[in-house]
């Protein structure tokens, strides 16, 4: 059995793979919030699918994606759309 810290390495060395970015912020943005993601510069997007043991929103309007990327310069990383409790 993997433990929870060897399955968020897993998560962290594949979004590593896509980018170098070291956020100082994280942002979740839910119903309402999902175009605040063009303000993101130099983003880089992640399907949560390819971020092993990461959830999957079923929401539907949720991309389902990771973001990295500066927003007002400021290194970021933005959950556009998240996995809800009542989702399992």
């Amino acid at each position: 059995m993997v433990s929870l810290y060897e399955q968020v390495e897993e998560a962290v060395q594949a979004i590593r793979v896509h980018s170098a970015v070291q956020p100082s912020v994280a942002l979740i943005l839910g119903s309402g919030l999902g175009d605040s993601a063009t303000e993101i510069r130099d983003a880089t997007a992640i399907p949560y699918g390819e971020i092993p043991h990461f959830v999957h929103s079923t929401v539907v309007g949720h991309a389902g994606r990771l973001l990295l990327g500066t927003l007002e310069d400021v290194p970021v990383v933005v959950m556009q759309g998240r996995f809800h409790f009542y989702e399992g």
